[in-house]
């Protein structure tokens, strides 16, 4: 049985749609404003939307926009059906790419053949859209500097505390440093198992019987593995390893967040290659200044796309910092983020193993981390509200609103 999502502010159009598409054995689901609708289509994924063009928040142009920029819903058939007449709405109705458009007052019939012809478009896009890897894969973030003691595992386990805070989604924190990794220790936790369970299994183990004996879950929602608690060897590790876990780790998680270790190693090459995004974390002294440099230097060697790495700027230093522009003119690029000068709340995470996401959520810093996890959310995620959405995704979802 299809089901017909109707996005309109006036209920007695419902009733006479409901009326029109009950005979062809239609389900109506119906949503009054732009941004109900917008949720209504993550809850419900109709076959079809029936939307107004004028809706008391956003306009029906905007919500057929933002559900052709998701991949989850741009196969989903649109029909306006609004009492504008006028050519230009007509266009402007296509250009955003809706399938039909329909003036009011409509005939019954005339709705009702229309919307057959938009639920058999859709099912033809439902049977011709490949089953595996349908579904969008895992957002892989990467944190690496070549310098330790600047905040790196402090933004690593803040940020994937704000993926998930953000987004209720399956959030997944990985420390792959394998000789000092502290991921652990930041989340008060001491785990009975960690990476070091992985040296010498062999990658046609990996499976997620063994990823759940490894995983331990955070007070916060999220899990984590964490770095063996004694130094392990990376070559204990096989290179055929990392493809399989993370392949695996993939469709269990939304969110894979990774802390690497300092250097170019093996294990950290080929998770910065993973990666969608990699945060490459400095301080404002000539030390850092040097890492990131050789940091940058390397990364195009590696041929990362130029939005694929974002310098941030962690302000550690409370007297005699490098100012920022100086710093950009050194590197010759931008720096995308800067955490604002805030020790005291960095060192009392550190020592009581609580991330600061949790424990000051009016804080600049949890602003900041905040905005970075919704910013480098995928598409979809950002188009189409969540059904139940979070107190921290309100609170983004404001900000933003005030910045456009």
């Amino acid at each position: 049985m299809a089901k017909i999502l109707l996005i309109d502010d006036e209920p007695l159009f419902y009733k006479m749609i409901d009326h029109a598409l009950k005979p062809s054995g239609y389900t109506l689901e119906y949503a009054k404003t732009g941004m109900e609708g917008l949720k209504a289509v993550s809850v419900h994924n109709p076959d079809v939307v029936i939307v107004d063009v004028r809706l008391p928040d956003v306009d029906g142009f905007e919500v057929v926009k933002r559900m052709k920029r998701s991949p989850r819903y741009a196969g989903i058939p649109t029909l306006f059906l609004t009492s504008q007449n006028e050519l230009n709405t007509k266009l402007k109705a296509f250009e955003v790419g809706a399938d039909d458009y329909l003036v009011k007052p409509f005939q019954p019939e005339e709705l009702a053949a229309r919307i057959g012809l938009l639920v058999r478009k859709s099912e033809i896009y439902k049977s011709a859209r490949p089953t595996e890897g349908a579904q969008e894969q895992a957002s892989i973030i990467a944190i690496h500097s070549l310098r330790g003691g600047v905040g790196a595992s402090s933004m690593a386990v803040n940020l994937a505390v704000a993926y998930q805070s953000l987004w209720g989604r399956p959030t997944l924190l990985m420390d792959t440093d394998m000789h000092s990794g502290q991921i652990a220790l930041m989340l008060n936790a001491s785990p009975v198992h960690t990476f070091d369970d992985l040296a010498n299994v062999e990658a046609t183990e990996i499976d997620n019987d063994l990823i759940r004996t490894i995983t331990t879950r955070h007070s916060s929602g999220i899990d984590f593995i964490a770095a063996p608690s004694i130094p392990v060897a990376d070559d204990a590790f096989s290179d055929e390893l990392w493809p399989a876990l993370l392949k695996r780790l993939s469709t269990l998680y939304d969110f894979i967040v990774i802390d690497t270790a300092h250097n170019f190693n093996n294990i950290a090459i080929y998770m910065l290659n993973a990666a969608d995004h990699v945060f490459s974390m400095m301080a404002p002294d000539m030390v850092s200044i040097r890492a990131a440099i050789n940091a940058l230097t390397l990364y195009n060697k590696l041929g990362y796309p130029r939005d694929k790495v974002s310098i941030v700027l962690n302000q550690i230093l409370p007297t005699g910092a490098i100012k920022q522009q100086q710093i950009e003119k050194v590197l010759k690029l931008p720096i995308q983020y800067s955490i604002p000068h805030a020790p005291g709340e960095f060192v009392r995470s550190i020592n009581y193993g609580r991330p600061i996401l949790t424990e000051s959520p009016d804080s600049p810093v949890t602003t900041l981390f905040e905005d970075i996890a919704y910013e480098t959310s995928n598409e979809t995620l950002k188009n189409i509200p969540p059904a139940a959405p979070s107190p921290t995704w309100k609170r983004v979802s404001s900000r933003f609103a005030g910045k456009k």
